[in-house]
């Protein structure tokens, strides 16, 4: 699992200082109403999460990624074409105003008075365009995290930069390190990064989160026995802390079991 996690810091390039990524608090709700499956809306949510580190970070100016290599790194097949639905173009996120698809992308990035700007492929002259595209070609598409530039339809059509690159209003903060640390490790993966997502934006609204199991696994589209089990694994590797609160007796002489408490680690 160690090795593993290497291995992506490696083939990602990974730098200590772009550990933060802010996702849309909406995403659940969306992908939840228009996503049957909880391993897909999983997969969905952490392909949303890779594709917006991706971009923030300007990471196709300096590796070559495809969508067989992001399958792998999301603990999928990459031949696996189950999913293809979700992320191709006019897919279920294109249709959702997550993503489109772009032959566009940010080559670097810097601050200018607080605000973050990239430096696109398509500002260099088409010999330079050339030479950094390399192996890739110039037919090299990348799904643009629409949301991380503007956050509503409205907002595009204004071409007004509200999105979470911009703003991180009504957002969940989730570090790359905690994506690592579920991709790497076989028990946990991308349904565990998805439960830990909504765990986290639950615990930013109420410092610890009450919940069954059985509303937190409708909440989540999960099954309430693969929810339990990937709560054991979660607990047991640091990532969310669950008190099971005792019986009381109350009116009448019944016991009542308060829900669980979760807080995130």
């Amino acid at each position: 699992m160690q090795n593993e996690g290497k291995y992506i810091n490696k083939l990602l390039q990974v730098d200590k200082q772009e550990d933060k990524i802010f996702m849309p608090n909406e995403i659940f709700t969306d992908l939840k109403n228009n996503i049957k499956g909880g391993s897909h809306i999983s997969f969905a949510y952490s392909y949303y999460y890779l594709s917006l580190w991706l971009y923030r970070y300007a990471k196709y100016g300096n590796i070559n990624i495809d969508v067989k290599t992001i399958k792998s790194i999301l603990d999928i097949s990459k031949n696996n074409k189950s999913v293809d639905y979700l992320i191709k173009k006019d897919g279920v996120l294109d249709k959702l105003g997550y993503t489109f698809t772009s032959t566009d992308y940010p080559f670097a990035w810097n601050w200018n008075d607080g605000n973050i700007e990239f430096d696109m492929i398509s500002d260099f002259d088409v010999d330079s365009r050339k030479m950094m595209n390399g192996s890739r070609g110039r037919n090299y598409k990348i799904k643009v995290p629409l949301k991380g530039i503007h956050r509503t339809a409205e907002s595009e059509e204004d071409c007004h930069e509200d999105g979470i690159f911009h703003q991180i209003d009504n957002t969940h903060l989730v570090e790359f390190e905690t994506f690592i640390e579920c991709m790497s490790n076989k028990e946990l993966g991308n349904v565990a990064f998805y439960i830990y997502g909504y765990l986290k934006r639950q615990c930013d609204i109420h410092k610890k989160y009450n919940s069954s199991y059985d509303k937190l696994a409708d909440e989540l589209s999960i099954g309430r026995n693969t929810l339990m089990k990937y709560m054991r694994v979660m607990s047991d590797n640091g990532l969310v802390e669950i008190k099971e609160n005792s019986c009381y007796k109350i009116d009448g002489g019944k016991f009542k079991r308060d829900a669980n408490t979760y807080t995130i680690m």
